[in-house]
């Protein structure tokens, strides 16, 4: 049952409520203020779009890497309870990866495979590769957001269960998926229905991992694997194609 249910590791205890309130604080600003600002939504983000740049990109996922953990050091957290590991990854996290990563490949060949035979013969697959890696730290970025700051704040003030269902009701209507959920909506709903529960679905499993792991690393590689090599490949052809 320990290889199923969380948590293996609860180093979240360590958190007090006042700490957890600030951090919790702290998520909804970086997730939800500032992505509805600096993360159009992906139809929206083209060229001409003054957000649609490159080393801008860049430096906007580096720096929320910067702001998470100096809003954890701000309120005297240990980086390993708001999920960075404190000691070696463990077999069943290396296990994980493999598995999960290797399957998330194989659906990332199967959906947009195609995209990448576009870049690999327009010459532009050191273009290609750099958005990719732009888009990894923004799937990276999504973890140590939801299911660092906000999952770690809400942890010491709701328990485990409320802080998986508030958090994945976040992750589902927040600036990254909600305005492609309205349109999906109102365009299809029986498409919107299916958007909501792919996210939905993807919010539980990266809350599970995050408590099974306690490594929001691993939920970050995790995560940045499929917006990576989708998202990339899509933003590279729209540069250039």
């Amino acid at each position: 049952m320990r290889v199923f249910w969380p948590p293996v590791t609860s180093r979240w205890n360590d958190l007090t409520k006042r700490q957890g309130l600030i951090l919790l604080l702290a998520g909804l600003v970086l997730e939800i203020a500032i992505r509805w600002i600096v993360r159009p939504d992906i139809p929206l983000l083209k060229p001409g779009n003054p957000w649609f740049d490159l080393p801008l990109r860049l430096v906007i996922e580096f720096g929320m890497i910067l702001f998470f953990i100096a809003a954890a050091r701000s309120v005297g957290a240990s980086l390993a309870s708001v999920g960075f590991p404190k000691q070696k990854w463990t077999r069943w996290d290396w296990g994980a990866l493999l598995v999960i990563g290797g399957t998330e490949l194989l659906v990332v060949i199967l959906l947009v495979g195609e995209r990448w035979i576009r870049i690999w013969n327009e010459g532009i697959l050191s273009e290609g590769l750099s958005w990719a890696g732009a888009e990894f730290l923004f799937g990276f970025n999504q973890e140590t957001g939801f299911r660092g700051l906000i999952m770690a704040g809400l942890l010491p003030l709701v328990g485990i269960r409320w802080a998986v269902i508030l958090n994945t009701l976040l992750f589902l209507i927040g600036p990254i998926h909600g305005p492609g959920l309205i349109t999906w909506i109102g365009q299809n709903p029986g498409a919107g229905l299916g958007y909501a529960a792919g996210v939905i679905v993807h919010g539980l499993a990266f809350s599970w991992i995050r408590l099974r792991s306690d490594n929001i690393v691993l939920c970050g590689v995790l995560h940045g694997i499929i917006n990576g090599f989708m998202n990339g490949a899509g933003f590279a052809l729209r540069v250039n194609l």
